[in-house]
């Protein structure tokens, strides 16, 4: 695969999509004059804010302030990455999404992630080689179609049956360096997985990126993981994410567990929207990745204290990521079971049954955050608000952040003075309250009516200018005289991941009063830039001609500006 699709075909994809057709297919549009609009699927609301503009391609909301393109939609509605929204739109549009290497940079990690694909299936067809190992996972309650649908393998025992597949020394520096085989201390190399139940973990994307292993005998560790490598990270991974995204649970929720096999026991019992850390403790880019693919976070630990010690971890590092809209729970299996156990011997009902009865998040902090704290006492309520206030103000700003400042207060029976700024309905998010400028004004000019940008002569005085907005101002201008065909949503995706990004798409559904006419908005806009460009050149020679002198060109310079700014 490549890292940088062609801006090319960004542009055809973005060009034959109907921004109104995407998005009424998944929340319905009412229209509304020019527009479509819809209650927020973003927020919370019941007066419609959400409008979608069918001649700029692009949708609005003036209660939460979210804004885009189809793609940027795609994104946010159904956590996607960039790569995989355009890959959804072209899809739709029956494009393929080229690999042309003039047009692409190629990923220079590309090898390594064939070389983990033949690995992968070299576990797989030895898994069905070995029937001590099928015995295995068929005494674990494992099928053969969960093992398929899992690319469940079995890595030989013995020091060389994966290193004797791949014989090159070229292909053997790379096992090494995706951690399939290690090297001794004499320089020997020898497989990593021996005598395992492989599980190879896959991105969001289905690429294999990492491996874990089962022993199967009494090997010690148990479970043995691929190390870090240029595609695996432990702090990112989660096995069984790619899996669970194809879940029809995974809209709702998902579960997350210690290990693989709790991952395909929950499997095997009709639980699909199930991940797994990879033995360490849940980071917040973990957090993040979960989220990109639901609302809601079920986390399932055991109940002794190493248990409640990892899931602590885990709330802490979900609080500064957990927006108005979301929601993650705590669930604590009883003593010596694990979810592999707990289904097996109870089956699917009574763990769904645990799972609803999991505390939630404000639950489980404020429990334990009141363990050793008699909170019947004045100084155990105080000593509740001195450990929760800094905890609780790491919340983003919102709804749930006032929620759960207003239960603190009344577990401690006193105001608490927290510094949210969102207490009250959050403000429009438009750029209304901006200070009108006349380059915001350009902009805007240009974004209502692009085709002005054809009616500007030169824009050289606006190179390089510092005057603030222009440099975006010349972009824009540069890019529709180039490509005048260019649609309002293909011109913001040239900005995606830039710095004026989110500048350009307030601006987009900006509408001043002051911009009656666009036209001579624009030209009034361009006059007062040269205007203030020439006045701040002239100050800068007068400057130097106090200091240094002017040579023969500047004082023919200054001459000349003068002459103008007379005119």
């Amino acid at each position: 695969m490549y890292s940088r699709i062609p801006q090319a075909f960004i542009d055809e994809v973005i060009g034959r999509t109907d921004i109104v057709e995407l998005i009424d297919s998944r929340i319905t549009l009412k229209k509304k004059g020019k527009e479509y609009a819809a209650c927020c699927p973003f927020h919370n609301e019941k007066t419609a804010s959400f409008t979608v503009s069918p001649e700029k391609q692009f949708y609005h909301c003036f209660g939460c302030g979210a804004h885009g393109t189809a793609l940027g939609f795609l994104m946010e509605y159904e956590r996607l990455d960039f790569i995989e929204a355009v890959e959804v739109l072209a899809q739709q549009h029956g494009l393929e999404v080229p690999k042309d290497n003039n047009s692409f940079i190629k990923n220079d990690f590309q090898p390594l992630y064939i070389l983990l694909e033949q690995a992968n299936t070299y576990f797989q067809k030895s898994l069905r080689k070995h029937q001590h190992a099928i015995n295995y996972l068929k005494d674990r309650g494992v099928s053969g179609e969960i093992a398929a649908q899992y690319n469940l393998g079995y890595a030989e025992d013995g020091f060389e049956n994966l290193l004797k597949q791949f014989d090159s020394a070229a292909t053997q520096e790379q096992l090494i360096e995706i951690g399939l085989i290690k090297k001794n201390d004499k320089g020997g190399i020898y497989d990593r997985f021996r005598n395992r139940i492989i599980f190879p973990i896959k991105d969001r994307r289905g690429r294999v990126i990492g491996f874990g292993g089962r022993a199967i005998d009494d090997a010690v560790p148990k479970y043995l993981n691929s190390p870090e490598t240029p595609v695996f990270h432990k702090s990112e991974a989660l096995y069984g994410l790619y899996e669970a995204r194809k879940a029809k649970q995974t809209a709702r929720s998902l579960i997350v567990v210690e290990g693989y096999m709790d991952v395909v026991a929950l499997a095997q019992h009709g639980i699909e929207n199930v991940v797994a850390t990879l033995g360490t403790a849940t980071t917040s880019q973990h957090i993040q990745n979960l989220y990109r693919c639901t609302q809601e976070i079920v986390f399932c630990f055991d109940g002794d204290r190493a248990g409640r010690d990892a899931a602590w971890r885990a709330a802490q590092q979900t609080i500064p990521l957990f927006k108005d809209g979301l929601e993650a729970k705590f669930l604590f299996l009883p003593q010596g079971e694990d979810p592999d156990s707990l289904i097996r011997s109870r089956g699917k009902e009574i763990f769904l049954q645990y799972i609803n009865e999991g505390d939630s998040l404000a639950t489980f902090i404020f429990s334990k955050l009141s363990e050793d704290i008699d909170i019947r006492s004045p100084s155990g309520k105080a000593r509740l608000a001195q450990l929760a206030k800094p905890l609780l103000e790491k919340f983003p700003n919102g709804v749930f952040k006032q929620l759960i400042f207003e239960e603190l207060e009344k577990k401690v029976g006193a105001p608490i003075d927290y510094t949210s700024t969102s207490l009250t309905r959050p403000k429009p998010a438009n750029v209304t309250s901006n200070k009108v400028t006349p380059v915001r004004l350009a902009v805007a000019a240009l974004l209502h009516q692009p085709s002005l940008a054809l009616e500007v002569d030169s824009i050289d005085f606006l190179h390089e200018n510092q005057i603030a907005g222009v440099p975006l101002l010349s972009k824009i201008i540069q890019i529709w005289k180039q490509q005048p065909e260019l649609t309002h949503a293909a011109l913001i995706e040239r900005f995606r991941d830039q710095p004026e990004e989110q500048q350009i798409q307030k601006l987009m559904s900006w509408d001043p009063p002051e911009m009656a006419d666009p036209q001579a908005t624009l030209q009034d806009a361009l006059v007062w830039i040269q205007r203030k460009t020439q006045s701040s050149r002239v100050q800068e020679l007068i400057d130097k001609q106090n200091t240094d002198g002017l040579n023969e060109d500047e004082r023919q310079e200054f001459k000349n500006l003068l002459h103008q700014k007379a005119s």
